[in-house]
């Protein structure tokens, strides 16, 4: 009884894939004609105004465009940043400035406003690189008025000083010497001996 119950669910579930299946196929048979359908008309109108059997033209009315969405902006750069993040503003005060702004005019401000953030973002890493140079030079500066202002030492410290480095050699040679003797390490000197 299991057996025909797992056969009927499983079969069940086939034919309810199969309908999902055919209901899909469908849907999308219907939107490729009725595209189809529309493009054949317009291919179709295409084809009888070239060949000039068009009896009827679909002529829509224009309408004009505004001021603000004809407007045609060159980048502005100035010599400096300084002064291309002015032109950006004059740009955007300009787009704005209208007692109606359109659609294009907002684009426009939302475009300067854009590039002056990105020049302003250029021109904070340029000061940030010109301070990192200017304390790298200080730290140099610093690092020469130190070696300079060092106190050099006289020609009796001098003295003084190499007299303990042959002190300190000496007495770190005759210490391991002392050391060899205790441990019975004797040095093989040569012999020499008379034959003629």
């Amino acid at each position: 009884m299991n057996t025909s119950m797992l056969f009927a669910s499983a079969a069940d579930q086939v034919q309810r894939y199969d309908a999902t299946k055919r209901r899909h196929a469908e849907r999308a048979y219907d939107r490729q004609a009725e595209y189809n359908g529309r493009h054949q008309k317009t291919v179709a109108d295409l084809e009888a105004l070239l060949t000039g059997k068009a009896e009827h033209l679909d002529r829509r009315d224009f309408t004009k465009l505004g001021a603000g969405q004809v407007k045609q902006v060159a980048i502005p750069v100035g010599k400096t940043l300084e002064e291309t993040i002015d032109v950006w503003r004059d740009v955007r005060r300009e787009a704005i400035a209208s007692t109606d702004p359109t659609t294009a005019d907002y684009q426009l401000a939302a475009t300067a406003s854009a590039k002056i953030m990105e020049t302003e973002a250029r021109l904070a890493l340029q000061k940030r690189e010109q301070s990192q140079q200017v304390a790298e030079a200080n730290r140099a500066k610093a690092e020469t008025f130190k070696v300079a202002s060092m106190d050099l030492p006289t020609d009796l410290e001098r003295e003084l000083l190499l007299e303990q480095r042959r002190f300190a050699k000496a007495i770190s040679a005759y210490a391991i010497q002392m050391e060899a003797k205790q441990n019975r390490f004797m040095t093989a000197w040569p012999s020499f001996s008379r034959s003629a």
